[in-house]
């Protein structure tokens, strides 16, 4: 019988094997996220807030909706099709497909954005497996890496301001280390990557300079 420390370093093994190799992910349903599929006619959409700023109230064609001053919300569920996504200032397009998921970043200012920036989030095509997302709305190319065992390993260099990225993972806890520019400005020593537990690091800039954030994925039911 294997033990959990084989167990254990089997993963870590394969994870850092894993680097660099991974197939370039498709838009599919989470069904391992999800305890119900998502309606037809329904797609999922969550908004990151740039600016932390309170009070802000996004239009899509008609139908309004409040983004909290957190950095990530929880998806919501809205149907699907093209909506003009306006914030009273900026504007942007938005072509919702069926059971596919959005992220909608406000106040972004980042590589000439203005405003407002519809991503299309990439889903897990293995349930058993785990997805760590990366947005940078800072102004510059950010990094993130894994620590594992006191080893670091770079998962994303170089994402480029008011981008994402997303990697599909193994089931495991593993530390995070944001930089920016060679400095480090964010660090979490462990976080744990399941199923059903999906993350998110997002970088902002603040008035004391890039920021990161963790965010847990989540959908409102």
């Amino acid at each position: 019988m294997m033990s959990s420390k084989t167990r254990t370093i089997n993963v870590a093994f394969g994870l850092w094997a894993a680097f660099g190799t991974f197939p370039t992910l498709v838009l599919a349903n989470d069904a391992g996220l999800y305890d119900a599929p998502i309606p037809a006619d329904k797609s999922l959409v969550r908004f990151l807030n740039v600016k932390l700023k309170s009070g802000v109230n996004l239009d899509f064609s008609g139908q309004k909706f409040e983004v909290d001053a957190a950095v990530l919300s929880n998806y919501r569920m809205i149907g699907n099709g093209s909506y003009k996504v306006s914030d009273g200032s900026t504007s942007a397009e938005a072509n919702l497909e069926p059971g596919k998921y959005y992220t909608i970043a406000v106040g972004a200012d980042a590589a000439g954005q203005n405003g407002i920036v519809v991503i299309a989030d990439k889903g897990v095509e293995n349930p058993s497996k785990s997805a760590l997302s990366f947005y940078n709305f800072s102004m510059n190319p950010a990094d993130l890496s894994l620590r594992l065992n006191g080893d670091t390993k770079v998962l994303f260099k170089d994402l480029s301001p008011a981008a994402m990225a997303t990697k599909e993972l193994p089931v495991i806890d593993i530390g995070l280390e944001v930089s920016e520019g060679g400095s480090k400005i964010a660090e979490v020593e462990k976080i744990s990557l399941t199923a059903k537990g999906r993350q998110n690091v997002v970088v902002i800039d603040t008035a004391n300079g890039p920021a990161g954030f963790v965010a847990a994925t989540g959908i409102e039911r």
